[in-house]
């Protein structure tokens, strides 16, 4: 019987020690990223994966949200229908785009990646060009 891939992976990771694992959700706890998706479910509807943002863009968001009153909500959607409609695509998981949050520099730089969750599920993390 031939193994899937998923299985042949579990096989192949018997043969090695984890050293150590920073999980999805662990970084959601820490406020290393921002779980958009359950902060803000209607505004992230324009996905069907679960969207996070870094810490710096939380802090980009919530510094405007401080200086002009708005709700957070607004900017999230934004970000979501700017990566979905305008950019450029670098790679099959990566996307560039750019939104206008209201501080200086008005314009901004982000770019979105598809990538794996804590257990191998498609998520999407927004961010700056040089997170990671």
């Amino acid at each position: 019987m031939q193994n899937t891939a998923a299985e042949k992976t579990k096989e192949d990771s018997r043969d090695w020690d984890v050293i150590h694992a920073y999980s999805r959700a662990e970084a959601i706890q820490d406020g290393v990223l921002a779980d958009l998706t359950a902060l803000f479910p209607n505004d992230t509807r324009l996905f069907k994966y679960p969207v996070a943002c870094t810490a710096t863009v939380w802090n980009l968001i919530e510094r405007a949200c401080e200086r002009t009153g708005d709700n957070p909500g607004g900017y999230v959607w934004d970000l979501c229908w700017m990566a979905i409609h305008t950019g450029k695509t670098v790679d099959p998981a990566t996307r560039i785009f750019k939104c206008c949050i209201p501080l200086p520099g008005r314009q901004h730089t982000f770019k979105i990646i598809c990538g794996p969750g804590d257990d191998l599920e498609p998520v999407l993390t927004i961010m700056f060009p040089n997170e990671d």
